[in-house]
């Protein structure tokens, strides 16, 4: 339908129908609970320009919307959010943006239609991680989400700051949903942003779990054909936006002082006739 998005939803009624604006106002909503779990977590660490979660606009399908720099994480609105085009091009906002956001996500996004959110950040199990060079083995349930959905990437040439950077990046993520950057962090894509959001933090975990097992020796991996069929099934698109849920109605609860009334919601300039 012209104008509309119909996701699919496992429910009595299979359909939701959204306008353009109300599904941009609920990918922000959603972006921004995300935001706020993440600093809660510490996934920010508190450096101040490392982490960035972005969000295709549902009607301008060439930009995203991006956390800022200078806002901190506990406290970004959907206000602070910015419009970048794939150029780099500022469409809405007023905060300044990573370099390293717009090369990353940019890249990824354009390579990726399916995609519709990527999330990236310096967690702390994540990097610590992502020195080892390795992919996650499937040694629980929880890491089999990953279970032939992960890849490295195994250069590093400092701080990413060119389009290069971004299309290498973007390249070795290829067709999955998870990549462990050597030296530097993880990043997780989705088909909206519960998705996304839900596989950053299951992977950050999963690093956690993995580190924290390190003194025991080798853990026993899962079996091939056990571990495929796990994945499959907690780390759908529709699972992984399920499982994101109550953690959306926590911070929610604990916080909640976050923008959601559509008549708040950020403007998009309409487009300039050619």
């Amino acid at each position: 339908m012209k104008g509309s998005i119909v996701l699919v939803n496992d429910t009595d009624d299979p359909e939701i129908t959204r306008s353009i604006a109300q599904e941009r106002q609920h990918r922000l909503t959603q972006l921004i609970a995300a935001l706020r779990l993440f600093s809660r977590w510490g996934y920010d660490e508190g450096e101040g320009f490392a982490g960035h979660f972005a969000c295709r606009d549902p009607e301008v399908t060439n930009a995203f919307w991006v956390n800022p720099v200078g806002v901190h994480l506990s406290m970004v609105d959907v206000d602070d959010l910015v419009l970048l085009d794939y150029d780099g091009n500022v469409l809405a906002g007023r905060h300044p943006v990573n370099i390293g956001a717009l090369v990353l996500h940019s890249s990824v996004h354009a390579a990726r239609p399916d995609v519709v959110a990527s999330a990236h950040f310096h967690s702390p199990y994540g990097r610590i991680w992502a020195s080892t060079g390795r992919i996650l083995p499937a040694t629980s349930q929880d890491t089999c989400a990953f279970y032939q959905d992960q890849a490295v990437d195994h250069f590093f040439g400092g701080l990413p700051h060119t389009f290069e950077d971004g299309r290498a990046t973007a390249e070795a993520l290829g067709g999955l949903n998870t990549l462990i950057l050597k030296y530097h962090g993880l990043l997780t894509v989705g088909a909206s942003v519960e998705a996304a959001a839900w596989r950053y933090i299951t992977l950050e975990r999963a690093c956690k779990a993995q580190v924290l097992s390190a003194g025991l020796g080798p853990l026993e991996p899962i079996p091939h054909d056990v571990a495929l069929k796990t994945q499959r099934y907690v780390a759908s698109e529709e699972s992984a936006c399920v499982q994101f849920q109550p953690l959306y109605d926590y911070i929610e609860h604990v916080d909640g002082a976050w923008t959601t009334e559509a008549s708040r919601m950020p403007v998009v300039p309409a487009p300039t006739p050619v």
